[in-house]
């Protein structure tokens, strides 16, 4: 019968011809087979040792051998008489001397055959112990019965069940499968950006700017990123981007923000002091109204000098305490300086002496209660430093 007579099925060895329940054992099986092999070289390198027999028994066997050959030897050498009597004897005595003495200490061969059934019976326990301890321990903490969960499966499961890591790492696919997604940059950029990735935030709003066009939103995301990636100082790349979002809306708060924190980065204090007190004057939400009043009253307080912002911390609080005491007796002697009481109110809420500011505040009413302007001044100067209601509590001082 020829070949191409027989009916044969061509055989497919690929894992692909396999279903889903066989690799899944297969699988299982492969890993046990891993960790078999991995617990079997562990063994081997500890019990090595141990089922070695000792050197210094191998050596004792020989010199106890050595001894005897010469004994023989030396009979041999008497017969033939090619060595003296008085010579033979003490010869033979001192090999004698020497054998004894080996022989006193044991059998060495013995010892070592003994060490060595030892040895391998403390290699045989050892590896019992190792393997028993492996499974023991994985059977107590690990869990045999879960089931594989690739990659794939994982990046798959409920929005509500996913991790953070899965949830990037998700999005990050899609976002290879499909780049021009807008909408993913836009989903992924506030994740990394709350989670300190700063540098991936800048890209991710970049990214959306170059497929989806400028808009507010993109725009403050990519400066704002780039910004706080950059220790908080606002770089070029950034100063253009808050630019670019003012020309869009110039009345919006967050944008009003940037651009006063620009202005005061610039030294421009005069203009930042004006964009945060129209801020100030209008409708906020209380965590961005503390946040405007803070910059208001860092820019209010006694401008530090040369030697000041040389100075060590500690002598720096010192001469700042200093100003803002020299500020105060001056205003002791001359209460009608309202830029003054209004600098001293503010220097006091950024040292944290709410009471003292409180005192100034009430001071300086007293001093213009006759001037509605001047007290508008002073009641905003205590709402913008977080003072409370009319920022009451201290006394005037006469």
């Amino acid at each position: 019968m020829r070949l191409e007579q027989l009916d044969l099925v061509p055989i497919n060895w690929s894992f692909t011809a396999l279903t889903p329940e066989a690799v899944g054992v297969l699988s299982r099986a492969m890993i046990w087979i891993i960790f078999a092999l991995l617990t079997a070289g562990v063994i081997l390198a500890v019990t090595r040792s141990l089922r070695r027999a000792p050197a210094n028994a191998h050596a004792a066997a020989s010199e106890v051998e050595v001894y005897k050959a010469q004994l023989a030897e030396l009979d041999r050498e008497a017969e033939r008489g090619t060595v003296g009597q008085e010579e033979t004897r003490q010869t033979r005595l001192e090999l004698s001397r020497r054998l004894l003495r080996s022989s006193r200490q044991g059998s060495p061969q013995s010892r070592g055959q003994g060490a060595g059934r030892t040895g391998a019976i403390a290699a045989s326990a050892t590896a019992a112990l190792l393997a028993l301890g492996t499974i023991a321990t994985y059977v107590a903490y690990g869990q045999p019965g879960l089931r594989d969960m690739p990659l794939e499966a994982r990046l798959n499961v409920a929005p509500d069940m996913q991790t953070l890591d899965v949830f990037i790492a998700k999005a990050e696919r899609d976002l290879r499968q499909n780049p021009k997604d807008v909408a993913a940059w836009m989903r992924i950029a506030p994740v990394y950006f709350r989670n300190g990735l700063f540098d991936k935030a800048a890209e991710s709003y970049a990214r959306a700017i170059e497929y989806g066009g400028m808009d507010e939103e993109k725009l403050l995301g990519l400066g704002e990123a780039l910004t706080f990636a950059n220790d908080g100082s606002i770089n070029d790349r950034a100063r253009l981007a808050f630019e670019a979002a003012a020309k869009l809306d110039a009345t919006s708060l967050r944008v009003r923000l940037w651009t006063g924190l620009i202005a005061e980065q610039d030294g421009r204090r005069g203009e930042a002091e004006k964009i945060y007190k129209a801020m100030l004057a209008g409708d906020l939400h209380p965590t961005l109204r503390q946040l405007v009043s803070q910059r208001l009253a860092a820019l209010s307080a006694p401008a530090q000098s040369n030697d000041v912002a040389q100075a060590s911390p500690d002598e720096q609080s010192k001469m700042i305490r200093g100003m803002v005491d020299g500020l105060a007796a001056r205003l002791k002697e001359n209460k009608s300086d309202l830029e003054g009481w209004l600098r001293l109110i503010r220097s006091y809420a950024v040292l944290k002496e709410n009471d003292k500011a409180k005192d100034a505040a009430a001071t300086a009413r007293q001093a213009f209660a006759s001037d509605a302007k001047a007290l508008r001044d002073i009641e905003a100067a205590v709402n913008e430093a977080g003072l409370g209601v009319n920022g009451q509590g201290g006394q005037p001082k006469t």
